[in-house]
């Protein structure tokens, strides 16, 4: 992994960090196969080479839904998936959300979740504690 400067990221990238992380502080950008903006405080975004978000890392930080509900509200991440996650847990926080090919992983609660793009939940591994 090689420490770049931020202005090396993609484009794509830039933008999703200026929209939705505008109030944090980048820390570093690494670029190894795909690009990792770290923030300050351990949480981080990941991209693609071509600058297309692959996961948010609160590394044990919870990442606020203000973030998430305005991601779905641009339809980043499908309502149908946030809506399930509303449904589904009371007074949840989310700790990391990794995208997949037409599914979610989401860490909430402790709990690791796998919902597809229709909000219909796959598979659940309750009370995993994940180090990272």
């Amino acid at each position: 992994m090689d420490i770049i400067p931020y202005q090396k990221l993609p484009e794509k990238a830039k933008n999703f960090i200026k929209k939705y992380f505008n109030d944090y502080y980048v820390f570093k950008t690494v670029f190894s196969s795909s690009y990792s903006v770290v923030f300050k405080g351990g949480s981080s975004v990941n991209f693609t080479s071509r600058g297309e978000w692959t996961s948010i890392i609160g590394n044990g930080n919870e990442i606020a839904f203000t973030i998430i509900a305005k991601l779905a509200e641009d339809g980043v991440i499908e309502k149908e998936v946030i809506n399930t996650v509303k449904e589904k847990y009371e007074n949840f926080t989310i700790y990391r959300i990794i995208k997949k090919k037409n599914k979610y992983e989401i860490d909430i609660n402790n709990n690791v979740i796998i919902i597809d793009i229709k909000g219909s939940i796959l598979k659940t591994n309750k009370n995993i504690i994940n180090i990272y």
